[in-house]
């Protein structure tokens, strides 16, 4: 089918070359191919995966073409692609993968188009891409032959991997056998990708590279690396998608886009600390790079999902046998990584009120003893000031008079505001007893940092925070790094000490909080040095018991086990899958109705009620066929200008 003939087209009775094209529309019923003529100047130019302009609607819009057909079923004449890009953007494969991940995120075909490709820079569509330098096989040969870790996966291969910090360079990633893995498959001629969850883990995933002699790929001088980063300008990042997608260069690095980068022949596909919520995108239909990345291993591809703490998600994959784990055994844990101390309530009870302080006394002797013998960490879960606040007279919570959310203190000196909807909160008195001081319960990072100054007296103190700048790996070689969790950077040879102040579970992430702690704590962790060279971790903070022995043993995988076993039992995440359905409420039912959804309390479908629509619940072998169903209800209810939003695999929202 085609929008009606606009001047310009074809005349009727002529046959030119046809082009299906997916447009740039939010519109669900328009998520479909239609067909246009292609001019004979264009008649050359374009190709399957080539970015045009055409009209519809009687203006023009952006298309990609995913299909050349012989002929048209359109009965009438057919409008005309206006214009093209010199290039493709996309190969047939990766417009096959974009419809696969539209229909499993039940999205349209357009918007994950969108995100796999970088914006064209046109000056890299006029080079010259059949000259243009190529990576050479000995170049990999040569490296491979450098490289001393063991690949983890080959062609065909599924693993999840516990993985254990390497130990020189001390890294924040444990790069050494991602990247051996890659050039394992890149020597026999396939492409490779790993996909890590921001610029830091990029940065040392090609610092690996060039250590093993590999140089990273330009237009100028070729290479054996594409990289692809956020940070990089437009005509560098499309470059090195045009060279990695034309198989210019045979490992692929990124961030969470790359985990769809179109390559000749995939051999195998790494992400990266999986669990990362970054690596979920933040547009629709919401892709995460873990799924995509399974998906591309189900067409032969090798897989590996790594991380120093697999998610439930990953586990579920061993449990059902898709995939294997990779574990170390306890004597290699032992020989890599630091000793780890929770610090129990009855410990810091013992030291009387010196125990309750953010540091304890205890704790910071050890950080003066460890500072003669290297640099020492201390991580703050919370950036910024104050975060919450009581009384301090009746140390009653402070609330906000308008929505009664916990008050916290942006800066020193400053009235407080409630951390949910930012009313200010001028004049403050605690309702209880009318006390008008406020006692300072969760402290963040800047506060932490006025203290630790005074406290380290000459004692050099170097801030890794958004707010003050984040520290680059490598750059300090002494005194006391404060940091938050992400911003935590690499030191030569790793951190004598490391303490994490108000441990605890993250409120308000739902599902998956304990090993979302597991997580943080293990990754600072593993900057520190091995517990034979003296390396040690102190967890200061209100953990569950599962955490504390996570931690302390060092065994993620088994906590992630249990994580999925206990969803198991309830009915969650990922042993069922949890779509979400927003809109009139009358719509909503009728859409779940059309995909054969129906709310019976003995039925296979649990219902969650939710603000403005339903949640639900559904065995993972229907999930496919609601997901179709729902987006059929969605395209019928845009014809006629009615909105229903569907989301799958969003976060839970449980009624409270």
């Amino acid at each position: 089918m085609s929008p009606p003939r606009t001047p310009g087209a074809p005349a009727s009775g002529r046959k030119p070359p046809v082009a299906s094209v997916r447009l740039d529309s939010p519109l669900p019923h328009l998520d479909r191919p239609f067909d246009y003529a292609v001019p004979p100047t264009l008649v050359d130019v374009v190709e399957v995966g080539s970015r045009v302009r055409i009209p519809f609607a009687g203006r023009l819009v952006s298309g990609v073409v995913t299909r050349l057909p012989r002929t048209s079923s359109f009965g009438g004449d057919l409008s005309t692609i206006r214009s093209s890009s010199a290039i493709p953007s996309y190969t047939p494969a990766a417009i096959t993968l974009a419809e696969r991940i539209a229909r499993r995120y039940g999205g349209s075909v357009w918007d994950v188009l969108r995100l796999m490709a970088p914006p064209r820079a046109a000056a890299v569509e006029k080079r010259d891409w059949e000259s243009a330098p190529v990576a050479l096989d000995a170049d990999y040969a040569d490296a491979a032959s450098r490289a001393q870790a063991e690949p983890l996966a080959r062609v065909g291969e599924r693993v999840v991997w516990e993985a254990l910090p390497d130990v020189e360079p001390r890294t924040s990633i444990a790069a050494a056998r991602l990247v051996a893995t890659a050039l394992a498959t890149a020597v026999t001629g396939a492409s490779s990708i790993v996909v890590a969850p921001d610029a830091r883990a990029v940065a040392v995933l090609m610092a690996e590279c060039r250590r093993l002699g590999l140089s990273r790929w330009t237009a100028r001088s070729g290479g054996s690396v594409a990289v692809l980063d956020h940070d990089d300008g437009a005509a560098v990042r499309f470059g090195s998608y045009v060279a990695a997608m034309r198989g210019h260069a045979r490992i692929v690095i990124g961030t969470r886009p790359v985990a769809m980068q179109p390559v000749p022949h995939l051999g195998v596909i790494a992400v990266w600390d999986e669990a990362n919520g970054a690596l979920e995108d933040l547009h629709a239909p919401y892709p995460h790079a873990r799924t995509v990345a399974s998906m591309r291993a189900e067409e032969g591809a090798g897989l590996v999902l790594g991380g120093y703490a697999p998610s439930a998600d990953a586990i579920a994959l061993v449990e059902h046998g898709w995939a294997r784990l990779e574990a170390p055994s306890r004597d290699e844990v032992r020989a890599a990584v630091p000793a780890v101390d929770v610090m129990t309530a009855e410990r810091r009870d013992a030291e009387g009120g010196a125990g309750w302080h953010w540091m304890p006394g205890s704790v910071w002797r050890a950080v003066r003893a460890a500072l003669p013998e290297g640099p020492v960490a201390i991580v703050v879960p919370r950036a910024g000031y104050v975060n919450a606040t009581a009384c301090a007279r009746c140390e009653q919570w402070a609330e906000c008079r308008e929505c009664s959310s916990l008050l916290g203190l942006a800066s020193p000196g400053a009235d407080p505001v409630c951390l949910d909807q930012g009313h200010l909160q001028t004049d403050w008195h605690c309702p209880e007893c009318q006390g008008a001081q406020l006692k300072h319960v969760r402290q963040g990072a800047d506060r932490i940092a006025e203290q630790l100054q005074r406290m380290l007296g000459d004692v050099p103190l170097t801030v890794s925070t958004a707010s003050a700048g984040v520290v680059d790996d490598h750059t300090v070689t002494e005194g006391v790094v404060l940091a938050t969790p992400a911003a935590l950077p690499a030191v030569a040879g790793g951190y004598r000490h490391l303490v994490v102040t108000d441990a605890g579970v993250p409120a308000g992430t739902g599902l998956g909080g304990e090993l979302k702690a597991i997580r943080w704590w293990l990754g600072a962790a593993a900057l520190v040095r091995s517990r034979h060279e003296g390396g040690s971790v102190t967890i200061v903070g209100e953990v569950p018991p599962a955490v504390r022995r996570a931690l302390s043993t060092w065994s993620p995988a088994d906590a992630a086990r249990d994580e999925y076993q206990e969803r198991s039992a309830l009915g969650l995440p990922p042993h069922r899958r949890y779509l979400t359905v927003h809109g009139d409420r009358a719509l909503v039912r009728d859409a779940l109705a059309h995909a054969g959804v129906v709310d019976e309390p003995s039925g296979p479908t649990t219902w969650i009620d939710l603000q403005d629509g339903v949640g639900i619940l559904v065995p993972r072998s229907q999930a496919q066929a609601i997901v179709d169903g729902l987006r059929d209800a969605q395209r019928e209810a845009s014809k006629v200008k009615r909105e229903l939003r569907v989301r799958v695999d969003g976060p839970l929202e449980l009624p409270r």
